[in-house]
């Protein structure tokens, strides 16, 4: 169990069409190359929306600040720097204060192809239920964790400008361990009243690497 709160990110990168093999690869070798060789890098997600992989996502987890600029400074992510500043075309940066992260097993190493399925939803409490949505949701996402072998990563958060804005993201061993547990999810039937809007979007994966056994919670 981490005890301080990790620095949370969410990156939605627009990147060029003909670069994507480019971005793609440099990514893979930033990725994995980062997580085993820094200690405080504790997850990365890269993967995209569409077929022509020209919107991507980019979701990071590192222990500290400390953490990041050590990631910042490093030589394999400089030479995704120079790349992306060729491919990408617009970016947008969601900060987020971690609510719950969990992970079970012993940490990814999932590079496309791979069966892992990726999906994140942004939702927009209701006026004042905010609390009320963490509330449902942290129970519902330990509840999974525990009863769900194939729901090997699940985060929340808050996005921390708009507090009324909240991002889940789950990875999952397969599609049919994505059907199975939402065939018997009944987070949507408690979260009707408290939850204005509510979009979930598949993210294909790329890249997903993390440290393994991530668990924080905030207090």
């Amino acid at each position: 169990m981490i005890k301080q709160a990790p620095l949370f990110r969410l990156f939605k990168l627009h990147i060029k069409a003909e670069q994507r093999a480019n971005f793609v690869a440099v990514g893979q070798q930033n990725l994995l190359t980062s997580i085993k060789q820094e200690s405080g890098t504790l997850a990365m997600y890269t993967g995209h929306l569409d077929d022509a992989g020209v919107e991507n996502r980019v979701l990071e987890v590192y222990r500290d600040q400390a953490s990041y600029e050590i990631h910042a400074n490093s030589a394999q992510f400089q030479a995704f720097k120079t790349v992306a500043g060729q491919a990408v075309v617009a970016q947008s940066v969601l900060a987020l204060t971690p609510i719950l992260l969990l992970e079970q097993g012993q940490g990814l190493r999932a590079v496309q192809p791979t069966t892992n399925v990726a999906y994140l939803t942004e939702m927009t409490a209701v006026s004042d239920q905010q609390l009320a949505l963490k509330k449902v949701v942290t129970t519902e996402m330990s509840h999974a964790m525990t009863t769900e072998p194939g729901l090997v990563v699940t985060y929340f958060g808050q996005v921390t400008d708009e507090p009324q804005q909240f991002v889940r993201f789950e990875v999952y061993t397969s599609a049919l361990a994505y059907q199975q547990r939402h065939r018997h999810s009944k987070l949507g039937e408690a979260s009707q009243a408290i939850v204005s809007q509510q979009r979930t979007t598949e993210i294909k994966p790329d890249v997903f690497v993390t440290q393994g056994q991530l668990s924080f919670e905030a207090k």
